[in-house]
């Protein structure tokens, strides 16, 4: 049975229940089972009952003390044997630190394989042992919390918990919060001086190297040449002052616009450079300037005669954003936390504003350059170049961005337009299905992770337009598939769970949609680059140049062969092999993108409009988990985001089984980590111990306190109560103890009343009863 090692199976069968318990059963059967009465055990355990009930129950967990298996079993909760925890677990019955209603359901399966009515083996009965001790035990104290094992109802390995900005409770976003969360995002995965970068990035532009040779002579003819081998560019403003740089780049991408369009390409007069540090951009929840980027071209269009004119419309949201820029004027600054940190900013908010495979961008630290892209897996980063000592690369990657297409600036290709309809195609029991999109329900603003989207559409050519929720999320490659869990689910008739329709890998270019090979093209396979934090301020030695680079003749001539200008890779001054060796503690995992189709539309738990229905579509949600629990899947992530409400707001159910796993799964998934958001994470699972049904059933308890903390009523503004918007900032240990400092509060009746909002202060009754049964005794313990 999952749980018990071979040794404890052995120590069960080798010490029959049957003969250990022979003693209690004998006595309980004449003392308490000679009358008539059904309701016995409900008596004997009740809290009404007196000293000679209470000393049955102590009987009964004296004789499972006294149990040889019990000496064999391990135990869940700490170190040494099950006895011990046993012990531990009489002594705070006989204190009244545990009700004793809690011991009701293992007497009944003690007395019921007595009587033969039904098959009850001696294993069911030490796991309910085991699970009695993991629900009861007690919440260490804030001064000294100890380290908790494993529960019982948790045999498989435990996955590491990660953290990113898609773990925001709410739509409540502050900048010092998203910052933060960001930067711990990013760091881990976080890669510069990638080999091959360029040719990966801009490969795929067809004519560049042709196109980026023809121009870049232009730049250096003339009586007054843009350019000039040994000196760079002529206008370059020395002192790199953000509007001088801006100023010049604006005036240089307007000329190499004209020069390409003359030539025939006219894909690029669609493309600006936005110059906008002094706007903020619509489209976001925090106000956010961006220095420099390439944009959609709102700024002039031509008449009927030739002649241009002004449009009115302004960049000014994050929809229109190409790629993205970040301006320093110091040049120590390129490849440090100010430069990338502000740039993975921006590109978190064209993530969220647009349906993106990838962002791209670039830093510009006084005339050093870098290149960035950031995706599910990360960010990666070529090496830096001068522009003024390596003109061509810069007109190469100036031209790369204005020519590429949507695909190649990382828009989505699978989500396509007619009409003004936007829509998508499956593949379903061999034939192709398109599903029309109607509505975005959810969108999870980061950079790294799930990044999960979800959209209500319907099938085409379904006259009922009937509801379906089409889910798109970026997965370890390693773990599970919640299209098959799900479908397994509904296959077992699980109840309240949102039922299948459909599942698949996506599909781009005939690939599988992964970060490591179809959008990183390999790129992380064959070296790592460099970490982050193993960069030094200032590099000693700098590296090679992607295309022509630094290693160019210095020649005063305008032409050079073609074999010198294409982008195939130089030799390179470190190693591929060495490179490897100092990322070997921290690879980049590749992540593969799911889609995941479900029957059921809702709408969430905050959106209710009522108390009632809050309260109905968590009763909704808790069926649905114990109905999951009874197929052998448990969800571990539940969250206000993952409990729905029917539309009619009479009844709820849970989605999102991307972290579930199959209770008999002997091993973790090997992802490298899995998220959630921590706010409503049990203590148990924050400290570590391995995740169990009862630390899901806690976290239905914290999604309720934060919807009370919040909530003022249907549409209506959430409060914001500093002390716990601040959770999300804590690292786990904090938190831990602050949610242990809170439950164990005598006064947390007053601590409700004090912090509840008004319109949810008559659900504390409710919460007090869930709250002892949460944390058995009533005060936390």
């Amino acid at each position: 049975m999952a749980g018990l090692s071979p040794d404890e199976l052995k120590a069960i069968r080798a010490h029959s229940l049957k003969k250990g318990l022979e003693n209690f059963r004998l006595s309980f059967t004449s003392e308490h089972l000679t009358g008539k009465n059904a309701n016995v055990i409900e008596q004997l355990t009740s809290e009404a009952s007196g000293r000679e009930a209470k000393d049955v129950i102590l009987d009964l967990i004296l004789a499972f003390q006294s149990q040889p298996a019990a000496r064999i079993i391990r135990s869940r909760t700490g170190n040494g044997p099950l006895s011990g925890d046993i012990a531990t677990f009489y002594a705070r019955l006989s204190s009244n630190l545990v009700q004793s209603k809690l011991v009701g359901p293992l007497l009944q399966l003690v007395i019921t394989q007595k009587i033969g009515v039904t098959h009850i083996s001696d294993i069911d009965i030490w796991a309910a042992v085991l699970d009695l001790i993991a629900r009861t035990r007690p919440l260490p104290q804030p001064t000294t919390p100890p380290q908790s094992g494993p529960s019982f109802t948790s045999s498989f390995q435990q996955t590491p918990w990660s953290f990113n900005t898609g773990n925001f409770a709410d739509t409540s976003e502050h900048r010092n919060q998203v910052d933060g969360a960001l930067k711990e995002e990013l760091l881990p995965g976080l890669r510069l001086d990638i080999p091959d970068f360029v040719p990966a990035v801009f490969g795929q532009v067809l004519q560049l190297d042709e196109l980026a040779e023809e121009v870049f002579d232009k730049c250096q003819g003339g009586e007054t040449p843009l350019y000039k081998q040994g000196s760079g560019w002529t206008k370059w403003p020395p002192s790199a002052k953000e509007e001088l740089v801006l100023e010049w780049l604006q005036d240089l991408t307007k000329r190499l616009v004209e020069w390409v369009t003359d030539r025939g390409s006219h894909s690029t007069t669609c493309r600006q450079v936005y110059q906008g540090p002094t706007v903020y951009l619509d489209g976001s929840p925090i106000k956010r300037k961006m220095d420099v980027g390439i944009v959609i071209h709102h700024g002039q269009s031509k008449s009927e005669d030739g002649i241009e004119e002004k449009l009115s419309t302004p960049i000014s949201n994050w929809a229109e954003i190409l790629v993205t820029g970040e301006l320093k004027s110091n040049a120590v600054l390129d490849g440090q936390t100010p430069a990338w940190l502000d740039l993975a900013t921006y590109a978190r908010e064209v993530f969220r504003a647009q349906d993106r495979r990838f962002v791209l961008g670039f830093t510009l630290c006084g005339s050093m350059m870098r290149l960035w892209q950031f995706d599910r897996s990360g960010s990666s980063g070529s090496s830096s170049f001068d522009i003024n000592e390596d003109g061509f690369r810069f007109i190469q990657v100036l031209l790369g961005y204005l020519l590429m297409n949507d695909k190649q600036l990382g828009l989505d290709p699978t989500i396509q337009q007619s009409d003004g309809k936007c829509y998508m195609e499956i593949t379903r029991n061999g034939k192709t299905e398109r599903l029309m999109l109607t509505k975005l329900i959810k969108k999870q603003a980061l950079i790294a992770g799930r990044a999960t989207t979800c959209w209500k559409a319907y099938r085409d050519g379904d006259e009922s337009k009937t509801s379906l929720i089409v889910k798109d999320s970026w997965q370890y490659e390693e773990r599970s598939e919640e299209g098959g869990l799900i479908k397994e689910a509904t296959d077992k008739s699980v109840r309240n769970i949102a039922r299948y329709y459909h599942h698949e890998t996506v599909q781009v270019d005939g690939k599988n949609d992964d970060t490591s090979e179809n959008v990183r093209k390999g790129l992380m396979k064959k070296c790592g680059g460099t970490t982050f934090r193993e960069k030094s301020f200032i590099d000693s030695e700098a590296p090679a140049s992607e295309s022509l680079g630094r290693t160019q003749s210095r020649s005063a001539s305008r032409k050079r062969s073609s074999s010198s200008t294409r982008m195939a890779p130089p030799p390179a001054k470190r190693s591929c092999s060495s490179l490897r060796a100092r990322n070997s503690r921290t690879p980049t995992h590749n992540r593969v993108r799911r889609r995941v189709i479900t029957r059921d539309a809702g709408k969430t738990i905050h959106e209710s409009n009522s108390l009632v229905a809050v309260l109905n579509g968590l009763v909704g949600a808790i069926n649905g988990h114990e109905s999951l629990l009874d197929a052998g899947i448990l969800h571990r992530d539940i969250s206000h985001g993952n409990i729905m409400l029917t539309e009619q707001e009479d009844d709820g159910f849970l989605i999102d089984l991307d972290l579930a796993v199959r209770m008999d799964d002997d091993a973790a998934s090997g992802a490298p980590s899995k998220t959630g958001t921590k706010v409503f994470m049990a203590i148990g699972a924050l400290k570590g111990e391995h995740h169990n049904y009862m630390h899901d059933l806690e976290s239905f308890f914290w999604v309720l306190f934060w919807i009370c903390i919040h909530w003022n009523g249907p549409s209506r503004k959430r409060r914001i109560i500093k002390k716990f918007e601040d959770w999300i900032n804590k690292s786990i240990e904090e938190l831990a103890m602050l949610k242990i400092g809170l439950v164990l509060e005598d006064d947390f009746v007053k601590k409700m009343s004090d912090n509840f909002s008004e319109y949810c202060k008559s659900l504390i009754p409710c919460m007090q009863e869930l709250w002892k049964e949460v944390f058995p005794g009533g005060n936390g313990a």
